[in-house]
């Protein structure tokens, strides 16, 4: 819907009202638009101002072509392609001239809204179904072109009406008058904080809403109008939509239709980027989320988490053969053009509203491999979309953050006081810089704006609906949104301030509603039941008669043995060890990215596959070689989101980056003349009562016969050297232990390892640090001898660990506990840290003194 900023009048009523554009399509009866789709303009024929660009970066590049070229189209006064040749050869007459040829390939299209104007403008006088006079005064200084033209040509026919007086409507001495005198005038008149002016912060956006509801309720039981209220918002209407309805309060110009979002487009193209192979993981979890999918909501819930699990089986469908079926379908990656549209054709038959899905994707006809970006180019994928707003004269106005008031108000609620609105954030033009956007203006008489104008017009928008105001305005500040993300107070929240003395900073002036008990709110905006006093958390959780370390067990009946990386667990967080016996993780899951456990496991699948057991040590370029090819392979089963072009400058950094380490750790096996006896060896044996299992990175076999256990690890030296000098590692020792103490098993492979000296090693792939153990290397050697009392810290916490569990009893983590591995362990304690909620939740409060 395309938002006028200009008020007309209703000739039998006199009622002020926002005209829109299907009102005036009505009005003049003007013939349906055609389709505005320069996305696929821009694709088709790359001008070679935006080609390079669009190939690496598609979807920002046209993105940034089709705002800078509604730029354009706003700003010609009679909405035909202009002929603008007058720039002197220039970056900004090539970039003009582009887009210009762009607009001219689109024919009679024009970006929504804007099809009735330019009919309006061309349309002669006489042919309107009824007069539209409009409000004098009431069109924004910043209007475009297009939009200044239109409020012209219907003055011209219809004349004006007079507009009733707003300037600083409120009353004189008021804090919200002084701020009427305009929000970034030079100098404002401060004076002591007053009723005219309330900030609070609330919890979400939701809390929001229901806090704007009850005040306003709270308002019209004081006798106050509904009209004489205003809520002001900047996003999608539907919490406001709720919490008013909740409350019984009616709404007006509240959309007849919410903003719905586009499902059989985002459908459409999840599932082209579930047949382009590598498929990113959240995209067959969107698509089992889909509700176009022919199972139920909580089945493709389940379906989700066990995608981002890293299950992607499908088993929860298997009730189901139907289902079953559709799945491997969706799952199947597309090779060739007809694969495409044999795969894409009985997906579309066995989903809610296959035809259209399948409409809206452009496979091209023919043989051969798919070009996926042109592809993906030519979804389009519709912005949410909402009807014309519904006006009553009774109900509490609802305005936009990105519009001027419809009509004025005595009390205004701002639900969502934010960084980005109040003022809006002004985008840059992408094409023009702003000293370019003036040459171009000076030339043609093209008014492009650039960051300076969007600025003044933003700032112009908000001290419009500051002035419509005569009694109070009451600004609400989330600090989250709804998927938990911390949100910041608006800048506007400083210009605000200047008003009030004795304000060192802004948010002194928030009153933190979610930090004040129920009774000092100024509305009960939702009940709270009464809280009683938490328990005093005790030292330990207690299971008597359980035996803790038989939780998790084989298919036979058997314990499963513990890993080395679980009794690291174990040693910081009992409980946080026993959530994971008992498989209570956290289940929260978001896009790949290219976190630390990512680049390990990508950098140790390279390591396995170019350090081969009993081969020779490869040469500088063959290594580089073995490098390339076992990192592509690595790629495919760890990361394969990295292969797309946004990843590019990711993807190489690592792969430089784990070449450097294979390099270094050439030079070390050849300075120890090393061999390699063992690689991502499975080891099973016997340590401090326990059974164990765990994989070892390599085991090298020194000159002496010796072995040396090495455990890579994608770090820096200086943490795990504080780590050991502290005698609090423990991982790689564990290693050592199985081989001293082994469960043997058929072809289990360690004939070759029993008997032997034994030392530890860790290699620290970032900057090449060989830290050892257990072993006297050679002068000479690239290892930094480290001890033999690396572990005993960590072993003697251990014991106690292991003989708590064994008498039942789960010891919880104290508030001294991070403080100490971090200082005393020298190593940061991810089980708390990072760890599950329920953990922090149970972290026992202590005094110094206790500590």
């Amino acid at each position: 819907m395309m938002f006028y900023p200009f008020l007309v009048a209703d000739p039998r009523s006199g009622l002020h009202y926002r005209l829109s554009d299907s009102a005036l399509a009505e009005l003049s009866l003007a013939p349906r638009a055609p389709e505005w789709a320069p996305g696929r303009a821009i694709a088709d024929v790359p001008d070679p101002v935006w080609q390079d660009s669009l190939a690496n970066a598609p979807v920002e590049t046209i993105s940034a072509v089709t705002a800078a070229l509604e730029d354009l189209v706003l700003a010609t006064p009679d909405l035909r392609v202009p002929v603008a040749r007058v720039v002197a050869d220039s970056r900004a007459r090539r970039h003009l001239d582009a887009l210009i040829g762009l607009w001219g390939r689109l024919g009679d299209a024009l970006p929504e809204g804007l099809a009735p104007v330019r009919h309006v403008l061309e349309l002669q006088h006489g042919q309107f179904l009824d007069p539209v006079p409009v409000v004098q005064g009431s069109l924004d200084p910043h209007a475009p072109a297009a939009v200044a033209a239109l409020y012209s040509r219907l003055e011209r026919e219809f004349g004006s009406v007079a507009s009733p007086a707003q300037a600083r409507a409120a009353m004189s001495g008021t804090r919200l008058h002084a701020l009427q005198a305009g929000i970034a005038t030079a100098k404002v008149a401060a004076g002591a904080k007053d009723d005219s002016l309330a900030i609070y912060g609330l919890r979400d956006l939701a809390t929001c809403a229901d806090f704007a509801a009850a005040r306003a309720r709270a308002l019209i039981e004081a006798g106050i109008p509904a009209r004489e209220i205003a809520v002001l918002t900047g996003g999608d209407p539907h919490q406001i939509a709720r919490a008013f309805a909740a409350q019984g309060v009616p709404l007006s110009g509240l959309p007849a239709s919410l903003p719905e979002r586009d499902i059989v487009g985002e459908t459409t193209l999840h599932l082209v980027l579930a047949k382009r192979p590598p498929t990113p993981a959240m995209v067959l979890a969107s698509l089992a989320l889909s509700p176009l999918m022919p199972w139920s909501a909580q089945t493709g819930r389940d379906l989700a988490e066990s995608l981002m699990g890293g299950d992607f089986r499908g088993e929860v469908l298997s009730p189901t053969p139907a289902h079953k079926e559709l799945w491997t379908d969706i799952r199947a990656a597309a090779g060739s053009l007809a694969q495409l549209r044999f795969l894409i054709d009985r997906i579309c038959d066995q989903i809610a509203q296959g035809a259209e899905v399948r409409a809206r994707l452009p496979i091209p006809p023919g043989e051969g491999s798919p070009d996926w970006e042109a592809i993906l180019r030519g979804i389009q994928i519709a912005p949410p979309s909402a009807g014309d707003p519904e006006h009553n004269l009774e109900g509490v106005s609802l305005w936009s953050a990105q519009e001027s008031p419809w009509r004025p108000c005595r009390h205004l609620i701002v639900t969502d006081f934010t960084d980005g609105l109040y003022p809006t954030r002004p985008r840059a033009n992408l094409l023009f810089l702003d000293s370019e956007i003036a040459r171009i203006r000076d030339a043609t008489g093209l008014h492009l704006r650039g960051r300076a104008e969007r600025l003044a017009q933003a700032l112009s928008l908000f001290d419009q609906q500051l002035q419509a105001v005569s009694d109070s305005v009451t600004f609400l500040i989330p600090w989250r949104d709804l998927s938990g993300a911390r949100l910041q107070p608006s800048a506007g929240l400083s210009l605000v301030a200047r008003v009030v003395s004795d304000v060192e900073d802004a948010a002194d002036l928030i009153a933190d509603l979610s930090r004040m008990p129920p009774g000092d709110w100024p509305v009960a905006h939702h009940r709270l039941p009464p809280l009683q006093e938490p328990p005093k958390l005790p030292e330990a959780l207690h299971f008597v008669g359980r035996d803790l370390l038989a939780l998790r067990r084989k298919d036979d009946g058997t314990t499963k043995p513990q890993s080395p990386s679980r009794l690291e667990t174990l040693l910081v967080s009992p409980l946080a060890w026993l959530l994971a016996e008992v498989e209570a993780n956290d289940m929260s899951w978001s896009a790949e990215e290219l976190d630390v456990m990512a680049k390990g496991n990508i950098a140790h699948d390279v390591f396995e596959h170019v350090f081969l057991k009993d081969q020779p040590i490869p040469d500088h370029a063959a290594l580089t070689d073995a490098v390339t090819a076992a990192y592509d392979r690595a790629l495919t089963r760890h990361a394969g989101f990295l292969r797309t072009a946004s990843w590019d400058m990711e993807r190489q950094g690592l792969e430089r980056e784990i070449l450097q380490a294979a390099l270094r750790w050439r030079d070390h096996l050849l300075a120890l003349g090393a061999k390699i006896v063992g690689n991502e060896i499975w080891l099973s044996g016997e340590a401090h009562g326990i059974n164990l299992h765990g994989k070892a990175d390599a085991i090298l076999e020194l000159p002496d016969g010796a072995l040396l256990i090495v455990d890579h690890k994608k770090s820096g030296t200086s943490g795990r050297r504080k780590r050991m000098e502290a005698g609090w590692d423990l991982q790689a020792a564990l290693y050592r232990d199985m081989i001293a103490r082994p469960i043997r098993r058929e072809g289990d492979g360690m004939d070759a390892l029993i008997g032997r000296s034994v030392g530890i090693a860790y290699h620290l792939m970032n900057d090449g640090g060989l830290l050892t153990s257990g072993l006297v290397l050679p002068e000479g050697s690239p290892a930094q001898d480290m001890g033999d009392a690396i572990n005993a810290a960590a072993v003697g916490r251990l014991a106690e660990r292991l003989a708590e569990l064994g008498a039942g009893r789960v010891v919880l983590n104290t508030t001294a506990d991070e403080g100490f591995f971090k200082k005393e362990a020298g190593f940061t304690p991810y089980a708390l840290t990072d760890g599950s909620a329920l953990v922090t939740a149970f972290i026992r409060t202590i005094e110094d003194t206790e500590a």
